[in-house]
């Protein structure tokens, strides 16, 4: 499924980078105040302020409807739950520091459709790849977090001139969870910001 999905969106953004030359092609750049959160046993469950920015493209093969792919860098803060050592008392440490910070580059592509010219809807499938993190939580030093997570995105645009203003709510499919198969995890953002077209 991975694998299909991975392909899916590597073909999504070449159609949107074939399609360049089109006067309905458009790029810029975005950030976003991103509120996230791992849901799980032994998380803490609450959302956190993080950050999302990148690069997004748009491409309108109808006036109705269009794909925007993006490149993106996202940072989740969060914390581990106070029965984390409930759940894995045999791999979680005990001195282990209480926050949680996971950068990850994200790949989202995304159907839009153009209720109108000011207001567009969007939605679509996701990947993350985990490219740092800062966390402590198991012994011998080894990684609580799978590197690959993909889920779905979905949201609204609002297109003032060049500028675009976004909210979106984005839910991980895959399980996060890489200290055993017992629970799972899953990531979850809420996204708040602002875009700007340089073409």
């Amino acid at each position: 499924m991975t694998n299909k999905l991975l392909t899916a969106i590597m073909g999504l953004l070449l159609l949107a980078t074939v399609s360049y030359g089109q006067s309905s092609f458009h790029f810029g750049l975005k950030a976003d105040m991103d509120l996230t959160n791992i849901s799980g046993k032994g998380m803490k469950g609450n959302f956190s302020l993080g950050f999302n920015g990148g690069a997004f493209a748009e491409y309108n093969f109808t006036p109705k409807w269009g794909l925007q792919p993006e490149v993106l860098f996202t940072q989740f803060n969060n914390k581990q739950g106070d029965d984390f050592l409930t759940y894995y008392v045999n791999s979680g440490k005990n001195d282990a520091k209480s926050s949680v910070k996971l950068s990850y580059v994200t790949v989202p592509v995304l159907l839009t459709y153009n209720v109108n010219e000011i207001l567009s809807l969007n939605a679509g499938p996701q990947m993350s790849f985990l490219v740092y993190d800062n966390e402590d939580l198991l012994l011998r030093d080894r990684a609580a977090f799978k590197k690959l997570d993909y889920g779905v995105a979905a949201g609204l645009t609002l297109h003032v001139a060049q500028i675009r203003f976004y909210g979106r709510y984005v839910y991980g499919i895959a399980n996060v969870n890489d200290v055993d198969d017992r629970y799972k995890w899953h990531n979850q953002e809420i996204q708040l910001g602002m875009g700007v077209t340089i073409k």
